[in-house]
């Protein structure tokens, strides 16, 4: 019955589907196993949406009990305000899917980590591995253990000297800055950062990709992100950067503290502020930011594996499988490509991410030489 659960959250149940999960339902126990199956998930859907399991487990019921259902839609209103409801592929994949559309195995790419020196020699990172990091003169500037780089010993450099940390699709990486602040990076990014920063000048780093910031207070020294033509200016605070090259927004989601957006080339002194809770979106094309009010949890929780996707298309939520599983995902289905899809998933295989996607929405695809082929 779990699969008819999911079909209905998803608004893709049948007629015939839902007569059987009505009559399954009419058994108070049957009614429990339900409710024990919205609570499972109670805690990664919470920090996401507004409503509680409760007031979600009467919607389930009271959609099942309708006369008449709707024609079939991708996106039903109250998906997005019900945390029982959210369209969650972590939710439904560890009880029933296998990858059943290729004998073909799918084989994510394991490419490597890498560190730019200030004189433009390049290291491997190995994430199971600990060593020192070493500048050009020999000196040890950071220490690496596992997935994370600390500079907080780097403070008898005396000049600005910067590394680079470049990630490839599928990895995650934390760097500890000399001055404490904590970066995590996200999948595909890169961080350009003083090895030490001076401490008579603002902290400014360069990222392209993901990064989440939680900075250390100093109310001498501004921390700037400077990514693409905007700069997020801060004291001491907890934000999420997001600046893909091929996305058509920088977005800048405050979690805690106070940030100041700056487009190059306007006046310091007129710069946008975010409060904790809101989004500051920049468009590329037209220059402008929007800013609006959002759950900043489905902006953070890459940092626990999961992927939350809102309102986004399929094509876009490849690109981010893409970069989630260093896979290629080739869609030949133009018109799916344009349909938006809301979705969310807890640390799954990307076959099962698929097969999931065929399951509810009878999405077609194959593997050929490594290549997810959608049809």
């Amino acid at each position: 019955m779990k699969k008819y659960i999911s079909k209905l959250l998803m608004d893709t149940i049948s007629q015939d589907e839902l007569v059987i999960l009505k009559k399954w339902l009419e058994n108070p126990k049957n009614q429990s196993i339900l409710e024990s199956y919205v609570k499972n998930y109670h805690d990664l859907n919470m920090a996401m949406l507004k409503d509680n399991v409760d007031e979600a487990y009467e919607k389930v019921i009271g959609q099942i009990e309708q006369r008449e259902r709707p024609v079939k839609k991708l996106i039903p209103n109250w998906i997005r305000y019900s945390a029982a409801v959210v369209i969650g592929i972590g939710l439904m994949v560890q009880y029933y899917y296998s990858s059943e559309k290729s004998d073909t195995t799918l084989v994510p790419k394991e490419d490597e980590i890498t560190l730019e020196l200030d004189n433009g020699t390049i290291q491997t990172i190995h994430t199971g591995q600990s060593k020192v990091v070493k500048n050009a003169e020999g000196n040890v500037v950071g220490k690496q253990k596992q997935d994370q780089i600390d500079y907080s010993e780097a403070n008898n450099i005396k000049e600005l000297v910067y590394n680079t940390l470049s990630l490839p699709k599928g990895k995650t990486f934390r760097i500890m800055l000399s001055d404490g602040t904590a970066v995590n990076m996200n999948a595909g990014s890169s961080l350009r950062y003083p090895v030490n920063f001076r401490s008579n000048e603002s902290r400014r780093v360069f990222l392209t990709g993901e990064a989440y910031f939680d900075v250390a207070k100093d109310k001498e020294r501004p921390f700037i992100v400077s990514s693409g033509n905007l700069e997020v200016e801060v004291l001491g605070t907890e934000f999420n950067v997001s600046s893909y090259s091929e996305d058509a927004h920088i977005e800048v989601v405050l979690v805690e503290g106070a940030v100041n957006l700056n487009t190059k080339g306007e006046l310091e002194e007129n710069p946008i502020e975010l409060s904790p809770g809101q989004r500051g979106s920049y468009s590329r094309d037209s220059k402008n930011i929007h800013i609006d009010t959002v759950n900043t949890n489905m902006y953070t929780s890459w940092m626990q594996g999961h992927l939350v996707f809102r309102e986004l298309t399929f094509d876009q939520i490849l690109t981010k499988l893409e970069r989630h599983y260093n896979i290629e995902i080739l869609n030949t289905n133009t018109e799916l490509g344009k349909v938006v899809f809301n979705a969310s998933f807890n640390e799954v295989k990307i076959e099962e991410v698929l097969s999931f996607f065929n399951d509810t929405h009878e999405i077609e695809y194959e593997i050929k030489n490594n290549t997810v082929i959608i049809k």
